[in-house]
């Protein structure tokens, strides 16, 4: 995949196409899901397994509507390798949520990269759980808004050396 079309190339489509940033994979949901009244995180969405290239970063954007039923409480969204346990690949700490049944927007992004020589397959899950108070958290949706997990490649891993490693 060109990042760069050198001089005297002839640019095509296929090249043009491929130039990074590009979406690898965008996976939504349009309903809520059910609430997590519990500190143990809760898998509120899953991306079909995908193909991170050596060599690549990428960008991941998740996206939605924090929900509580309880004021004055902190949630917490994370996007995980694999697993609701598998390696954390994104933490957005604490999100404070001072009213219940309000819907607090957030949007995060992080790059990671595949640094290793091989293509590696993943599957990417967005998870919610409370870091304090009483409220249980669930992640608001609906067809005219929806929640998301947008995996785009960003270009060539040495361009980025600070990315959290896939």
């Amino acid at each position: 995949m060109p990042d760069l079309a050198l001089a005297g190339e002839r640019l095509i489509a296929s090249v043009e196409n491929a130039r990074a940033p590009f979406t690898v994979n965008y996976t939504a949901i349009s309903t809520n899901t059910p609430g997590t009244p519990v500190t143990t995180e809760t898998a509120w969405i899953s991306t079909p397994a995908i193909t991170f290239l050596p060599g690549r970063s990428y960008r991941l954007t998740i996206k939605g509507l924090l929900t509580p039923t309880a004021a004055s409480s902190e949630g917490r969204i994370r996007v995980h390798r694999d697993t609701v346990s598998g390696a954390t690949l994104y933490d957005s700490f604490r999100i404070t949520t001072p009213s219940s049944g309000a819907n607090y927007g957030f949007e995060f992004s992080n790059l990671i990269s595949n640094n290793g020589s091989s293509a590696v397959s993943a599957v990417l899950v967005g998870t919610v759980s409370r870091d304090s108070g009483t409220a249980t958290y669930s992640v608001a949706s609906s067809a005219t808004h929806v929640a998301y997990l947008h995996t785009e490649d960003f270009g060539p891993a040495s361009d980025f050396p600070g990315a959290t490693p896939l």
